[in-house]
């Protein structure tokens, strides 16, 4: 039995492992490359040498000029402020571009300094490369009839760092008059890579892209992807603008046996219109990504699932449906994430949609204010997490195994009609199955509200500055913490002396309110009412659950582990 010493309830974060996300401005150390060419909009083609003192005016320009570069012979471009447009730019590899720069003083600060980049009206932006950066530019306006507006990546695997994607989009098909719904179209309003592609896109804001016909408003992953998307921020992004046959979902879509990993990114305010599926995250076709510590709030669809959709098969309508794959080949890891204020339109699935033979794992994630958590025809492990939802288990299909649902808070209504084992859960609604239980499960009171004194809206970094007369709290605690203002949503990103910055507009609003953690309290009946189950070694915050050979064999019950904080805690 866990100590139940007295504590001094403090003030945790909801997402306390969270780092502050999104764009930031990286020292570079640029003696690592062996040849750099300088480009301004005040530069020369014609007369400049590439030099900080003669840059170019081009990126296209500098590119032509770099020869002879190689792994161990990297090159760079550094672009300083201003804008820039032009054809298609073709990606090298071993060749990386910087943006954010003085023209003067070639110092960084990519905010200050925006090195703003498009297409010729109609063109693609970018091609990728393999083992090369875009570090640092505002990517904007770029609007093109096909597959990624901003970069298209066939096969390769470019790292795509500390950018802003605003306003990019992708355009119908020419003449597009489908058979039948949900047919692939113009996929990546800003990103768009298939064919094995693996890149790594970490730290950038997308900010209303959009497709009119097409998945991915963002990102589209399609057939064989891999590679990492962490630490972004998908904000406003808006699916299926012109849509005749709902072939458009998600701010990001993994399609087609693709299997990245998701991580520690916040998806805020995206939409999937024209009866659409998943305003946020979009998986199918056997695609089996890794989706971890990721924050869900205020997304929405027309159709089914607002922030979240997991689907094995696609839909199908002329040839059969594939057999259901092995777990060794298709199964997906949905673990510490954050679902907050979601919604779709018959309100089920507000949260998410597991459903077309998924098989996977949902463990230690939270769920509260949206329209519900939704389970059909799949085969999944459903651990340790905290669903203050109405909770729907049902349908079951042929070479599907029934479900495990163990360690659960679920306080809502339930409808269980498939195969599933019910074990150790705290429902509001009684659960056949093993040690189940009903009591309230005692959350901390640790929501609370600020009323700003000043509420500056930053619309270079979409974030707004929330000054207060004083502060306690420590630098960066509060970040991840959902907050609502009115009928706004936003989430933390960084917190330090009077200033509480949250992303979005909430300029003008007085009166800020920051959501509960959802954690149990000392007396919680929660606490050490769940069995061990060797495939959770965490909980929502990382925090190691109990194992065999330790003092406590059994886990708690929700997605945290109930650690007491001593007297006197700092």
């Amino acid at each position: 039995m866990k100590s139940k010493i007295a504590v001094i309830l403090v003030l945790i974060s909801i997402c306390s492992f969270a780092q502050v996300i999104g764009p930031k401005t990286v020292d570079l150390k640029l003696d690592q490359y062996s040849k750099i060419f300088y480009v301004a909009e005040s530069g020369s083609d014609e007369s400049g040498n590439g030099t900080n003192e003669s840059p170019y005016k081009s990126i296209q320009f500098a590119l032509s000029k770099l020869s002879g570069h190689s792994e161990k012979n990297r090159a760079a471009i550094i672009v300083a402020e201003g804008k820039y447009s032009g054809e298609t730019i073709q990606l090298k590899e071993f060749v990386d571009m910087f943006g954010g720069f003085s023209a003067s003083t070639w110092k960084r600060d990519i905010f200050a300094n925006a090195s703003i980049v498009s297409a010729n009206s109609g063109e693609r932006l970018f091609i990728g490369a393999d083992n090369c950066t875009i570090d640092g530019f505002s990517i904007r306006n770029n609007q093109f009839r096909g597959k990624g507006a901003a970069l298209f990546c066939d096969g390769t695997s470019p790292t795509i760092t500390n950018n802003t994607f605003l306003r990019n989009k992708t355009l119908i098909p020419e003449n597009w008059q489908p058979k039948y719904r949900h047919l692939i179209a113009n996929d990546g309003g800003a990103i768009y890579c298939e064919n094995g592609s693996s890149p790594t896109i970490k730290d950038n804001l997308f900010y209303d892209n959009s497709t009119e016909c097409g998945r991915g408003a963002g990102i589209a992953l399609h057939k064989n992807c891999s590679g990492i998307i962490s630490g972004n921020v998908f904000m406003n992004n808006v699916v299926g603008l012109n849509d005749p046959e709902r072939s458009s979902e998600g701010a990001v879509s993994v399609f087609d046996w693709s299997s990245p990993t998701i991580e520690n990114n916040l998806f805020l305010n995206n939409s999937a219109l024209a009866a659409n599926d998943a305003g946020g995250l979009f998986v199918a076709l056997w695609a089996a990504p890794k989706i971890i510590a990721n924050i869900f709030v205020n997304n929405s669809a027309t159709d089914d699932a607002g922030a979240l959709f997991v689907g094995g098969q696609e839909h199908r309508y002329d040839s059969p449906l594939d057999p259901i794959p092995s777990k060794e080949k298709f199964f997906v890891e949905i673990n510490r994430n954050l679902f907050v204020a979601n919604t779709n339109s018959s309100r089920n699935s507000g949260a998410f949609r597991i459903t077309m033979e998924t098989r996977g794992s949902f463990t230690n994630n939270i769920c509260v204010y949206n329209t519900g958590v939704y389970f059909q025809r799949s085969e999944m492990e459903i651990y340790n997490n905290t669903l203050l939802e109405n909770f729907i288990l049902i349908e079951t299909k042929e070479g599907l195994e029934k479900s495990f649902v163990a360690n659960n808070i679920i306080w809502g209504d339930l409808n269980i009609d498939a195969p599933a084992e019910f074990s150790n859960n705290n429902s509001r609604k009684e659960i056949i199955g093993k040690d189940n239980f009903s009591k309230d499960p005692l959350f901390i009171k640790d929501s609370f509200r600020i009323e700003p004194i000043l509420t500056p809206f930053n619309n270079m970094n979409q974030t707004t500055s929330l000054l207060i007369s004083n502060s306690i709290y420590k630098e960066n605690e509060l970040v991840g913490r959902v907050v609502k203002a009115g009928n706004k949503w936003s989430v933390i990103k960084s917190n330090k002396g009077n200033s509480i910055e949250v992303w979005g507009d909430l300029s003008g609003e007085l009166e800020v309110f920051v959501l509960s953690s959802f954690q149990v309290d000392k007396d919680s009946p929660c606490i050490d009412s769940g069995k061990n189950i060797a495939s959770v070694k965490t909980d929502y915050k990382g925090t190691a659950r109990p194992i065999k050979g330790k003092t406590s064999l059994k886990h708690d019950v929700g997605a945290f582990e109930y650690k007491p904080i001593s007297k006197g805690a700092k």
